[in-house]
């Protein structure tokens, strides 16, 4: 990747990002199961989720022009590097606020990060991909915020702080006890997903249920 003058090197894991992203889109279908009885506001977290998994298209597809293969097995990924083993999800509905708060952090965070590599990377093809990245997650954003306004400003904040803390042990697993614990939850948590979601959402390969197909059928989504 081309950077700046004065720039140093910055390093992006795309089948990382490809991960996390997907992780994000898992979550976010979730949270449109809490929405069941409002059908326009599901659809839209629908179409958040559908965002989501182009996202994570797009840093596979830039993963697979590296020529690299894959070191580890999708659901393993999404657990470990898409976090899924640190999310809130699966929750109850009695969750709504903690759950919204979460998504809404991790927006903001995603928001920072689209800022940082466009201030670093001079690569026009990288760049367009944080555009329209960083044009949907603004708007993913701006929803969730408007939900949680409406909501109790204290709860919210504290499920927002809550939700900060939550992210920033995940960025810092420095100590080998957290990396122990973290690793049994991940392989725990990798069974259950697969008794909790769907085995077909696992695979991205598939020619007709691939996430390709479901974004150009988007507008007929209900």
């Amino acid at each position: 990747m081309k950077l700046k003058k004065g720039k140093q090197e910055l390093e992006l894991d795309w089948f990382k990002l490809s991960h996390t992203e997907y992780a994000s889109g898992i979550e976010v279908y979730h949270a449109s199961l809490l929405f069941q009885n409002d059908k326009n506001k599901q659809k839209l977290i629908l179409d958040h989720a559908l965002d989501e998994y182009q996202h994570s298209l797009y840093f596979y597809d830039l993963f697979k022009s590296t020529g690299k293969v894959e070191r580890i097995s999708s659901p393993h990924a999404i657990t470990t590097y898409g976090g899924l083993s640190r999310s809130p999800f699966p929750c109850a509905q009695k969750d709504l606020v903690n759950v919204c708060a979460y998504l809404y952090v991790g927006e903001i965070r995603a928001i920072e990060f689209v800022k940082m590599v466009k201030s670093q990377c001079e690569d026009e093809e990288i760049i367009d991909i944080f555009n329209v990245i960083e044009k949907d997650e603004n708007n993913h954003a701006t929803g969730l915020r408007k939900f949680l306004e409406s909501k109790n400003k204290l709860l919210v904040l504290m499920k927002i702080q809550l939700a900060k803390i939550r992210f920033y042990f995940s960025d810092n697993q420095k100590f080998k006890l957290i990396v122990r614990l973290q690793l049994k939850a991940e392989i725990f948590f990798t069974k259950m997903l697969f008794k909790l979601f769907p085995q077909s959402i696992f695979q991205i390969n598939s020619e007709a249920h691939d996430f390709r197909s479901a974004l150009k059928n988007k507008s007929r989504m209900s």
